[in-house]
């Protein structure tokens, strides 16, 4: 029994250097550290017991079993966060908020400017809800605000006080199609699904990837940064601007088409200074 301790203090420390880099490589978050606090009675207590012993140089049975118990305790909580545990502390904060009521025949300004990403979805309905991305990073969670008067009516997103153990990568953010919305957003490695909705003129700026989708109705959307964007094959748009587009689009005196044959419906202006590529979907990729 005694001739394994060895192998399992190896086996430990590969362990927390796997936690580690799964900490590097976006998948366990720092927050971490309040789940093994909280349960410190079966975390912290034992770990104390067990180093006291290898300080002491006391490889008996007991020293022996806590090798056992740890390697499965480091195994079990990142195993259990990547897995989105509810038992775990970092699922105590509340993240997710929305509100399905907003007035069908009001316009609303969707406005969100942070440093990390946002996952814009649509749904079928009214409102709007956000939640986080599950992945470490440097932004706290959500709040909107939204402003009563006025037109168009506000529905602004900003960063919380979090604390850094909790921040996170970005935000899912999804909006209803039964309203009517135009869209202000800066983010960073954002995906941007714009489909089956309708938008009065918009305007994007960061980085990330934006599908232009099957039933999208806009009349003109700004974009500023470094963008794939992705339009659907039924969607006829005009590009204005220094861009990068498929071989098929024809460039012609008011920009780039994607449908030679067909009135545009869509002016997508990219603004100095951007680098944009621009992409065919077909309908079902």
């Amino acid at each position: 029994m005694i001739k394994y301790v060895n192998s399992f203090k190896i086996f430990l420390f590969l362990i927390l250097a796997v936690q580690i880099a799964l900490y590097f490589f976006g998948y366990l978050r720092p927050s971490i550290i309040y789940d093994y606090i909280d349960f410190f009675p079966f975390t912290i207590i034992p770990a104390i017991i067990y180093f006291y012993l290898n300080i002491k140089r006391i490889t008996n049975q007991i020293y022996f079993y806590l090798s056992i118990y740890l390697s499965v305790i480091l195994l079990l909580f990142p195993i259990a966060q990547i897995f989105d545990a509810n038992f775990l502390t970092t699922y105590s904060f509340p993240s997710y908020l929305e509100n399905k009521e907003l007035n069908k025949d009001s316009e609303y300004l969707l406005v969100i400017d942070i440093s990390g990403s946002i996952n814009l979805n649509t749904f079928n309905d009214t409102g709007y809800s956000a939640d986080i991305i599950d992945k470490p990073g440097k932004l706290g969670y959500p709040e909107a605000v939204e402003t009563v008067i006025g037109e168009p009516k506000a529905v602004l997103f900003r960063e919380i006080d979090t604390s850094s153990l909790l921040k996170v990568a970005g935000w899912n953010v999804n909006i209803g199609n039964k309203n009517i919305w135009k869209l202000n957003l800066v983010s960073f490695n954002s995906e941007l699904n714009l489909k089956n909705i309708k938008l009065n003129n918009s305007r994007i700026a960061g980085t990330g990837i934006i599908l232009l989708g099957q039933g999208l109705e806009l009349e003109e959307l700004n974009i500023n940064g470094n963008f794939e964007v992705r339009v659907s094959e039924d969607l006829a748009v005009v590009v204005i601007g220094k861009v990068e587009t498929p071989a098929s689009w024809i460039g012609a005196t008011i920009g780039y088409l994607n449908q030679a044959d067909e009135v545009y419906k869509l002016k997508i202006i990219v603004e100095d200074g951007s680098d944009v590529k621009f992409y065919d979907e077909e309908e079902g990729s």
